[in-house]
């Protein structure tokens, strides 16, 4: 039997669906997003996070177990519905402009992978006004946990190479909720374009050169290159173009959690039927993204915020 309109709309839409997906995967696997955050798949709209707590220190079996339990700090985060979606004239799909459609589509899937990077980088931008699970803002200069006493995870000053060290001095000395360091090691650096090229001076350069104080130039190892990952995102401008962000990203609860959810999986649809509504009134064709996610807030002592000033 010959292939009706109908039957051409349906493979169209099959065919685009496939790019969608390839597209996304592909842009997915340059993503920030799982490098500095933790994912969390839940089932749940709502999902309350208890296990912030630290984990009890080892010690010697001599008796028995003394299991310790989990904090319960009353940390939730929601999921929220985002949607993404492009409208292509009937006539195009006639005229088999597919090129065109295509492209657009691929584009639809960067911006799912887009939003998801932003949210990320908004979350730690907020982090100084948004709470976390101890009740204080994310970004504080008076954390207490326990027996932890008062910690700070707020940098003052522009990003250099003696504001790293210190930074990194700074975190590798948080303690948890029974006074033991956590052992925390930043292995990220997180800034802006404009830091951009002055990050990758502090972080990739073999030598450099400082003026002592008879004006001679004397050249020294760089001890900070290697030591550090260096992200660059583009959602750190205006006026938080000068900030930087010092990161563990080696523990299973990072700073930021993004969680989606596991039975609502991202999805790509089209409302194309000759018969409908939109094709009969306003000869369109939908194509569009929905998914559920949240962003949210782990553990503080594995993030640093550096002013820039």
């Amino acid at each position: 039997m010959p292939l009706v309109r109908s039957d051409l709309m349906s493979l169209i839409e099959a065919g685009l669906r496939t790019e969608f997906f390839n597209a996304y995967r592909s842009e997915d696997r340059a993503s920030i997003v799982p490098q500095i955050a933790t994912i969390v798949r839940t089932n749940l709209p709502v999902q309350k996070y208890g296990w912030l707590g630290t984990v009890p220190v080892m010690r010697e079996f001599v008796d028995e177990r003394t299991p310790t339990g989990l904090k319960a700090y009353e940390y939730t985060i929601s999921d929220k519905v985002w949607e993404a979606s492009i409208a292509v004239e009937r006539r195009a799909l006639e005229d088999e402009q597919y090129d065109m459609i295509r492209m657009r589509v691929r584009d639809l899937a960067a911006e799912a992978v887009r939003h998801r990077e932003q949210l990320v980088i908004e979350a730690l931008l907020k982090g100084t006004t948004e709470k976390t699970y101890d009740g204080k803002p994310f970004f504080a200069t008076n954390h207490r946990d326990g027996e932890s006493g008062t910690q700070s995870n707020i940098f003052s000053g522009a990003l250099s190479t003696n504001a790293l060290q210190q930074a990194i001095a700074q975190m590798m000395q948080f303690k948890d909720d029974r006074g033991r360091p956590m052992g925390i090691m930043p292995d990220t650096l997180l800034v802006g374009p404009k830091l951009h090229w002055l990050a990758m001076e502090l972080l990739e350069s073999p030598i450099v050169v400082q003026a002592n104080t008879t004006g001679n130039y004397t050249p020294y190892r760089n001890v900070l290159q290697g030591k550090l990952r260096l992200i660059v995102t583009p959602y750190l401008t205006g006026a938080d173009e000068n900030k930087w962000f010092l990161l563990d990203t080696s523990r299973a609860v990072r700073a930021i959690i993004f969680q989606e959810r596991r039975d609502v999986p991202l999805e790509f649809a089209a409302l194309d039927r000759p018969d409908s509504e939109q094709m009969f009134m306003r000869d369109v064709v939908y194509y569009g993204v929905r998914a559920r996610y949240g962003v949210g807030y782990g553990l503080w002592q594995t993030a640093l915020m550096g002013t820039g000033a």
